[in-house]
């Protein structure tokens, strides 16, 4: 993979470099390493949920990395409020970039020793996991309030609905019980219903009992 010559400001945290710069984080400390997990943000790029959701998996002894898929602007991350901003940067967005900038973040986490990768990603990330879990060497995927039923978020990728029969890896959902297109076109029983949930609920803070099912389904393959 070709070096980039810039990268996202990254307030100090470690940023590393491959299709896509790196936001990394170590297993913790004396915690048996078990595998690694590439963190697919949603829309909003690489926010403090995206860091968070990467720092509880080294906890959990992964070795956890989030793509900035937006470094070619800089690397930008939004907030809530500028949601039609953030959507018209995702839009500029082309599938064959991100299929390059999911396969170097996999190949990244292989070549440090690790031979078992998951993926893990929100809204439009879920729907770039069950891509990658259909198209990639991947162990798993956990798709967090998926995006894509219906329409993919980008030309010339199909549906959720049309990806998912596709994938070739153990794959969980977790939806919002108000979400019910991506609700529609995931399989029975591959799916946690969040109650009350709209699309994006994960926005609000992901409750630990949920955590603990993703981090369950990540630890079983």
């Amino acid at each position: 993979m070709g070096h980039l010559s810039h990268g996202p400001a990254n307030r100090g945290r470690r940023v590393l470099q491959t299709a896509a710069p790196l936001f990394v984080r170590e297993p913790w400390s004396g915690v048996d390493v078990r595998g690694g997990v590439v963190v697919l943000h949603d829309v909003l790029g690489v926010t403090d949920l995206a860091e968070d959701v990467c720092r509880r998996l080294a906890r959990d002894g992964r070795l956890a990395v989030s793509p900035y898929l937006y470094y070619e602007r800089g690397g930008p991350a939004f907030d809530t409020a500028e949601l039609a901003v953030a959507r018209r940067e995702m839009e500029r967005l082309r599938g064959e970039d991100l299929a390059a900038d999911i396969d170097g973040a996999i190949s990244y986490l292989k070549g440090r020793g690790v031979s078992r990768v998951a993926v893990a990603g929100f809204s439009m990330g879920g729907y770039l996991a069950t891509w990658a879990a259909a198209h990639l060497d991947v162990a798993a995927a956990v798709a967090v309030s998926p995006s894509g039923a219906g329409a993919a978020p980008w030309d010339g990728l199909p549906p959720l609905e049309k990806l998912l029969p596709e994938v070739r890896a153990p794959w969980l959902g977790v939806i919002g019980e108000r979400d019910p297109q991506a609700l529609a076109a995931a399989p029975e029983g591959a799916v946690v219903t969040v109650p009350g949930a709209a699309h994006g609920f994960y926005r609000e803070g992901v409750d630990p009992a949920l955590w603990e099912r993703i981090s369950a389904f990540l630890g079983g393959v």
